[in-house]
């Protein structure tokens, strides 16, 4: 059963942040949001990208914003290790998620929810 002080954690630990993603066209983004949507804290990730965002030939950029949960109260931490596990793989140093080339965590955008 779900705790009171669990619930109430979970609300005042709540951020969000907004992420410019920059993907190889022939990846899908639908498949690269659900694996980062699928990365543990992220709670929701939306595609608010612009109609008239800048692309190049063969890179997409895909505005996000991301929702999370920050355990320790430190989102700044969190940012870090979300970077890590987009771009990273534990093994062999390979891209964790298929497509992705960078991801850029815009900090101004950073707030509690």
């Amino acid at each position: 059963m779900i705790k009171f002080a669990d619930i109430l954690t979970e609300i005042l630990n709540t951020y969000e942040i907004d992420v410019i993603i920059k993907s190889n066209k022939n990846q899908n983004i639908s498949d690269i949001l659900d694996q980062i949507r699928a990365l543990r804290k992220i709670t929701t990730v939306r595609n608010i990208t612009p109609p008239d965002y800048p692309q190049k030939e063969n890179i997409e950029y895909t505005k996000v914003n991301i929702k999370f949960l920050s355990k320790t109260g430190k989102p700044e931490e969190d940012i870090k290790e979300f970077e890590q596990e987009i771009l990273t793989s534990d093994q062999d140093d390979n891209q964790k998620i298929l497509g992705v080339i960078g991801a850029k965590f815009d900090t101004n955008t950073l707030r509690r929810l």
